[in-house]
């Protein structure tokens, strides 16, 4: 059997798709490997011939955009991996990236094993780990600050980075994978609260993200919109009523907060869409989880002041 396979889903990647599949060539340490691209939608060629920048490297194409969590899901489905590890497309691992979590993973009380996401340069965290807000929005443990502050060794975090991030793949195929609805942005928070295991950090696995090739920068309207709706989508799926009500509440204060400091149409016009798609489907996802199951999630949310503190250090608020 494969040891390890490594899952990226690709759209429009023909200026970083190259570059992490290189780096993945260098760096990967497992010998028995396979690295599947799946092609969602692109339209600038990037998914033809990806052998060439690793030759463990086939593409499986998609002629419409299928979304971040169908296409984690189609890769998974055709892998043959015992581990699966699933890299974003506009990121570059360092070495050994994958050695220490599939050693965390030999721990079957270890149901994720994630690493460190870091600047383009390597010299600063964006996330060593994740921690979900009240309103089931992620922020990225011990961002801005130098990987000198990271930790000495593994430690358990609420939830893992969807751009670095192992998992068994038998436990990912029993759960049904990402939620698909989802398409893309907060399917690791969705995914995080399901598992009944740990999740781990590693700090001696890591990859260098570039930014803006999957959604355009910071508050674009595509990633507004998919914020917006999708913390409305997980807060329903996986809070019980006092807490749900907390976290509408405090994506609405979020979202005009938001506003106030972009001043676009366009960002209005997202918020808006996302609010109102959002709410359309808070109805069915309040079925999608037991009562006992919702309360175990609200006990792993952190809270609004360690959230609002996060943002003021980072100059956000």
């Amino acid at each position: 059997m494969t040891e390890l396979s490594v899952v990226l889903v690709n759209h429009n990647g023909a200026d970083c798709l190259p570059k992490t599949l290189r780096a993945l060539g260098r760096n990967t340490s497992a010998e028995e490997v396979e690295c599947i691209v799946v092609d969602s939608g692109s339209a600038d060629g990037s998914w033809e011939r990806v052998e060439d920048s690793w030759d463990k490297a086939r593409a499986l194409r998609f002629e419409e955009n299928i979304g971040f969590c169908a296409g984690c899901n189609r890769g998974a489905d055709a892998a043959r991996g015992r581990l699966l590890a699933f890299v974003n497309f506009d990121g570059e691992v360092e070495p050994d990236w994958d050695g220490p979590l599939r050693e965390l993973l030999n721990d079957p009380a270890v149901a994720i094993a994630t690493g460190v996401l870091l600047t383009g340069d390597g010299a600063r965290v964006e996330a060593a780990g994740l921690e979900i807000a009240p309103n089931t929005a992620t922020y990225g443990l011990e961002e801005g600050r130098p990987r000198t502050a990271l930790p000495a060794g593994p430690v358990e975090v609420s939830a893992a980075t969807g751009a670095l991030m192992m998992v068994r793949r038998s436990d990912f195929l029993v759960l049904g994978g990402f939620y698909e609805p989802i398409f893309m942005y907060g399917e690791e928070t969705d995914y995080c609260l399901r598992v009944d295991g740990r999740i781990v950090l590693h700090p001696g696995s890591a990859i260098r993200h570039e930014h803006g090739h999957a959604a355009g920068p910071a508050r674009s309207a595509t990633r507004l919109y998919w914020g917006s709706r999708n913390r409305l989508l997980n807060a329903a799926r996986h809070l019980p009523g006092p807490a749900l009500a907390k976290a509408v509440v405090t994506s609405a204060a979020f979202d005009a907060l938001t506003l106030a400091q972009v001043r676009r149409l366009d960002a209005a016009r997202a918020v808006a869409g996302g609010w109102r798609d959002g709410v359309r489907m808070m109805a069915k996802e309040r079925r999608a989880r037991s009562a006992a199951e919702r309360r175990r999630s609200a006990r792993r949310l952190g809270t609004l002041r360690e959230a609002l503190a996060q943002q003021r250090q980072l100059g956000r608020l």
